[in-house]
C-alpha cells in the first residue's frame, strides 16, 4: 500500500505514541527517552505536524516547527547566516516504525516539512544526532548541507555529538 501525508490528527497520537517508543527501543532516539510519548510528540513550537500513513493507520510523523533563539540548530543557522531566527522553521519529531522502514514516508515527511516552510516564506534547518546514520543519509539524500557540528545537551549534563543541517 502506498504511503501517504496527511495533517497530524489527535486521534493519530497514540498510535504515533507506541511507534515512537518501538523506535526508540531499536534506534536510541530520541536521546531524551519516551517516558511520555505523547506529550514528547506534542512540541511547545509546533507551527504544522504530519503524520505518515498507510491504510489510513499512523506509521511515522514529523513536526515543524518555529526556532527558537536557543535552540541548537537556529544558533549554528544564526552564526552561518547572520540572519536573525523569527524566519527560520526547524523539523523536529520525524521517525518511522521500524516495520514500515524502506517505504519512503521519512522521505516524504521531511518533503512535506521542507516544503510547507519554503511556501511560508521560511528558512530550514535541523540538527541531528551523529548516531542517526539513517536520517542523516535521508538529509543528504535530499541535498541537506551540513553546516556545523554541535554537542546536543539533555537530561542530567548529558551530551550526544551531532550537527546541523540547512535543507
Amino acid at each position: 500500500m502506498p504511503v501517504t501525508i496527511r495533517p497530524r490528527r489527535e486521534q493519530d497520537l497514540p498510535n504515533l505514541a507506541s511507534a515512537l517508543v518501538r523506535v526508540h527501543a531499536v534506534d536510541g532516539y530520541p536521546v531524551e527517552g519516551v517516558a511520555d510519548p505523547e506529550a514528547w510528540l506534542r512540541h511547545p513550537n509546533e507551527i504544522q505536524s504530519w503524520t505518515a500513513a498507510q491504510d489510513d493507520e499512523p506509521i511515522g510523523q514529523i513536526t515543524l516547527t518555529q526556532a527558537q533563539p536557543d535552540d541548537d540548530a537556529a544558533l549554528a543557522w544564526r552564526e552561518y547566516t547572520g540572519r536573525d531566527v523569527d524566519r527560520l522553521a526547524i523539523p523536529a519529531r520525524l521517525f518511522v516504525d521500524p516495520d514500515h522502514r524502506g517505504s519512503g514516508a521519512g522521505r516524504l515527511l521531511m518533503e512535506t516539512a521542507r516544503d510547507f516552510a519554503r511556501s511560508h516564506g521560511l528558512a530550514v534547518a535541523l540538527d541531528v544526532m551523529l548516531k542517526d546514520h539513517a536520517a542523516i543519509k535521508l538529509y543528504e539524500r535530499l541535498g541537506a548541507e551540513r553546516i556545523s557540528d554541535i554537542n546536543h545537551q539533555y537530561g542530567d549534563g548529558l551530551t550526544e555529538a551531532g550537527a546541523v543541517y540547512v535543507v
